[in-house]
C-alpha cells in the first residue's frame, strides 16, 4: 500500500538542491515545496516568520493523536574545495553529492512523501499528520521558534535531522554576552583608565574555572567564542571596551536562570572598577530528552527494526537542532531519525539514496502504529 520508488526520491531531492538556500534566502525553497504540495492535491499553508515564510500541510482523518514530520530547507554557507557544483546534485552510485543533501533535504524529501502517501491512504489511519518544514535552523531557529509561538501542538514529532540511529535527547545552548564598559587613558598612564581588555580577562578566567552540569548521557560544555576589545589600529589608548561571547552547552537539569545566577556571582565577586553587563542574546536552545520507553521510542524502533533487521541505537547529542525547541517549549514528545549521509558542513556532502526510502518506510510504520485506523 505505502511504496517509495528511488528514482522520484533522487528527482524530488535533486530539485531541492538546486535551489540555493542560505539562512534568510529560503523563499524561493520554501515556495517550490509549497508548489509541490499543492501539485499532488494538497493544501500547503504560509506560516509567517520575521525572515521565509514556514510550509505547513494538515492531513485531518478523523479522530486520533497528531504527529507531526518536521525539517529544515535552509543550509549553511558552501565550503571551498568541493568536487563539483554544490548545487548539481553529483549521482556517484547509491550517493548524491550537494549542499544540503544530507543536512538535511533528503531528510525533507521523506517527510514530503510520507505526508503525500498518508493523504492517499486514508483508510489506513486515523487522526493528523503535520508536515512541517521551517527555515534558519542552521542560524537562530526562526522558523522553529515561530511555529512554537504560533502554537504548533502535537502528540508526536519526528525530526528527520540525519541522524541514522535513534536520537533521544541533547544539550541546550545558552550564549552569554559580557559587555566590559571601562574608562580610557593613556597607554604611558594607565592608572588614570579602566582597562576593559584587562577586565575581561579576569572574567573569563572565572568562567572557565565554572563547574558545568553532569548527566548520565550527556556532556555538558563551555566554549569562549570571542575576546574583543582594544583598536585594530595601533594606537598607545587604554581599551574603553571589551566584549566576551561565551557559548554554554547545559544539560538537563540546568537552565538558563542557573547559569545566569553563576555569571552574576562571578561578576560581583570580580569587584571590578569596570562596568560588566550580561546578557544571553539568541539562539537560545533548552535540553531535551525522552525516555527509551516512550510510545514514540518504542514505535519507531519496531519499526527500525523492521526496515534495517536489527535494532537501532539510542544516541544522544552535543549539538542542538530545533528537535530542542519542539520537545521543550512547545512540549512535543519528540525524537530525531533520518537518511544517512556525511560531510555536512563541509565540502563533498552526501547522501545514501536509498536510505532516504528507508527513512520513509521507517516513518510510515512508525506513523501508522501511533495513529491506527479506527
Amino acid at each position: 500500500m505505502f511504496q517509495y520508488d528511488l528514482a522520484e526520491v533522487t528527482t524530488l531531492l535533486r530539485q531541492l538542491v538546486a535551489i540555493k538556500s542560505y539562512p534568510g534566502e529560503e523563499h524561493a525553497v520554501q515556495q517550490a515545496v509549497a508548489n509541490w504540495f499543492t501539485a499532488n492535491g494538497m493544501t500547503a499553508e504560509i506560516w509567517p516568520t520575521s525572515q521565509a515564510p514556514n510550509v505547513v500541510v494538515r492531513i485531518e482523518n478523523g479522530t486520533g493523536p497528531t504527529f507531526m514530520l518536521n525539517g529544515h530547507t535552509d543550509t549553511v554557507l558552501a565550503a571551498e574545495g568541493w568536487d563539483c557544483d554544490p548545487w548539481q546534485g553529483h549521482i556517484d552510485g547509491d550517493r548524491m553529492y550537494g549542499l544540503g543533501a544530507c543536512d538535511m533535504k533528503s531528510g525533507v524529501v521523506a517527510n514530503m512523501l510520507v505526508t503525500r502517501a498518508f493523504a492517499q491512504h486514508r483508510a489506513a489511519w486515523s487522526g493528523t499528520l503535520i508536515f512541517s518544514s521551517v527555515v534558519d535552523e542552521e542560524a537562530y531557529s526562526l522558523g522553529a521558534n515561530s511555529l512554537v509561538t504560533q502554537g504548533i501542538a502535537a502528540d508526536y514529532c519526528i525530526v528527520s535531522e540525519s541522524v541514522p540511529e535513534i536520537e533521544l535527547g541533547a544539550a541546550g545552548k545558552i550564549l552569554v554576552r559580557a559587555d566590559v564598559i571601562g574608562k580610557a587613558a593613556h597607554g604611558f598612564m594607565p592608572w588614570q583608565g579602566i582597562n576593559a581588555a584587562s577586565e575581561a580577562a579576569r572574567f573569563v578566567v572565572q568562567v572557565d574555572g565554572l563547574p558545568l552540569g553532569v548527566h548520565e548521557r550527556i556532556p555538558a560544555s563551555q566554549s569562549i567564542l570571542s575576546l574583543l576589545s582594544g583598536s585594530a589600529q595601533y594606537v598607545v589608548t587604554i581599551p574603553e571596551r571589551a566584549e566576551v561571547l561565551v557559548s554554554r552547552q547545559i544539560v538537563p537539569g540546568e537552565n538558563k536562570a542557573e547559569v545566569m545566577a553563576q555569571m552574576d556571582t562571578i561578576v560581583a565577586g570580580l569587584n571590578s572598577p569596570a562596568r560588566i553587563e550580561l546578557t544571553t542574546p539568541p539562539p537560545y536552545y533548552p535540553p531535551f530528552e525522552i525516555a527509551a520507553d516512550h510510545a514514540l521510542v518504542q514505535a519507531l524502533q519496531v519499526a527500525f527494526t523492521q526496515a534495517h533487521g536489527r535494532a537501532g541505537e539510542y544516541y544522544y547529542s552535543t549539538g542542538v537542532s530545533d528537535a530542542n525547541l519542539f520537545a521543550e517549549l512547545a512540549h512535543i514528545p519528540t525524537v530525531l531519525h533520518g537518511p544517512t549521509g556525511a560531510n555536512y558542513h563541509q565540502c563533498n556532502e552526501w547522501i545514501d539514496l536509498p536510505s532516504i526510502v528507508r527513512c520513509c518506510q521507517v516513518f510510515t510504520q512508525t506513523i501508522l502504529t501511533l495513529l491506527p485506523a479506527k
